[in-house]
């Protein structure tokens, strides 16, 4: 009797599905631990290799399960910046600098052989396989598991159970399924690790305890901030204005800083600015900062003749307020400098012809051709502006 095509197909893909349910076994471990020996405490997870062919938010999805289920056993596992940031490739040769600046006992290493999500007709089959292994700070390993973790369903696989056949079916044509294989995975392949030789809450506080001593923010520019901040070396460094986040860099051994030309004060009171240092174990400190508001002077069309004197418009000058905003508009905003200088161009090279601490300055010469400088904080100078326009329009 001629077969159906469609039951043809069907009965294929239940033969498939039902050897590689065979194949699949649960996980292998290769000791290589003395007796009576527990696995190292902290653990830095080394990088993932992308090189292979799977997508890698698949591996991704894997990874963060795996970072989970490791520090639900009371591993201390390093940040995974750290780690990323250290580490030149997967194998990290700079496993003895990580080892030594973040007191890492041991390294853990995530291969992942194949991941995928295989849907029939009437069935699905999805597998998951891999390895996860620890090694002390020389590298040796300690121990290796390996598994495979498959999921099965559908039509298929629920015969007797339709409607619960249809529901697997249906969830399993998203990517929820990657996500449920992967913690599936994980939690399986880290049970089968030794307890790790303390707990976390006996672990030495001087592992991860962070301390912020000071920090400050400055313009570095009439367009850019530097903020910066002193406390536990090999730390995670952040300012944090409102809901942004950018990196600070250390610069010597605790401290931090950084640059930034878009930094704003947050518009209220209520506004929140911090500066962070975070451990490579997740311990963290914050700091509140007041980022200075008013930028220093630049002083394109600022500029103005005001009978004999020369005024900056819109400016804070010193401790003068009295004309602080004069001249201000949409496209002129408040800037702020310590004084105004002067010099002069009566000859062939300029000279230092006056100085005021207020917006106004009077002119040696009121015919006289001139450059002004504002000078702010930290003796940060402006560009210098020619004065009268006339003579820049003459020397072009």
């Amino acid at each position: 009797m001629k077969r159906h095509p469609f039951y043809s197909a069907l009965l294929s893909a239940s033969l498939v599905l039902i050897a590689q349910g065979l194949v699949a076994c649960g996980p292998t471990a290769r000791v290589k631990l003395p007796p009576n020996t527990a696995l190292p405490t902290h653990l830095a997870l080394l990088p993932s290799d992308f090189s292979i062919d799977i997508p890698k938010e698949r591996i991704e999805l894997v990874r963060g399960a795996v970072l989970s289920e490791l520090r639900n056993r009371n591993f201390i596992v390093a940040d995974d910046k750290i780690v990323n940031s250290t580490c030149s490739s997967p194998k990290c040769p700079e496993m003895a600098r990580l080892a030594k600046d973040y007191l890492i006992d041991g390294f853990a290493t995530l291969k992942i052989e194949s991941f995928s999500k295989n849907s029939f007709l009437a069935g699905y089959y999805n597998e998951l396989a891999g390895s996860l292994s620890v090694s002390d700070r020389s590298g040796k390993e300690l121990i290796a598991i390996d598994h495979t973790e498959s999921e099965r369903g559908g039509l298929i696989f629920n015969s007797g159970q339709v409607i619960q056949g249809i529901i697997s079916q249906v969830n399993n044509s998203g990517d929820a399924a990657y996500k449920e294989l992967s913690s599936q995975f994980a939690k399986t392949i880290v049970e089968q690790l030794p307890a790790p030789e303390v707990s976390a809450s006996s672990t030495t506080p001087e592992s991860l305890d962070v301390v912020i001593n000071s920090a400050d923010a400055s313009w570095s520019s009439p367009t850019s901030y530097t903020v910066c901040v002193n406390g536990t070396p090999k730390s995670l460094a952040a300012v944090i204005v409102d809901s942004q986040r950018a990196s600070l860099r250390e610069i010597k051994p605790g401290r931090y800083c950084g640059a930034f030309s878009s930094l704003v004060a947050p518009a209220s009171a209520n506004g929140s600015t911090f500066v962070e240092l975070r451990t490579a174990y997740g311990n963290s400190e914050r700091k509140a900062i007041t980022l200075p508001t008013i930028a220093p002077c630049e002083l394109d069309n600022r500029i103005k003749p005001a009978q004999s004197d020369l005024m900056v418009s819109c400016s804070v000058v010193g401790d003068d307020l009295s004309r602080a905003n004069s001249g201000c508009s949409k496209e002129l905003t408040l800037c702020k400098a310590d004084k105004i200088v002067l010099y002069s161009a009566a000859t062939n090279s300029f000279s230092r012809a006056a100085e005021s601490r207020r917006s106004t300055i009077k002119l040696p010469d009121p015919r006289g051709s001139y450059e002004v400088v504002a000078i702010g904080a930290g003796g940060i100078p402006s560009v210098p502006v020619r004065f009268p326009e006339s003579v820049n329009s003459s020397t072009k």
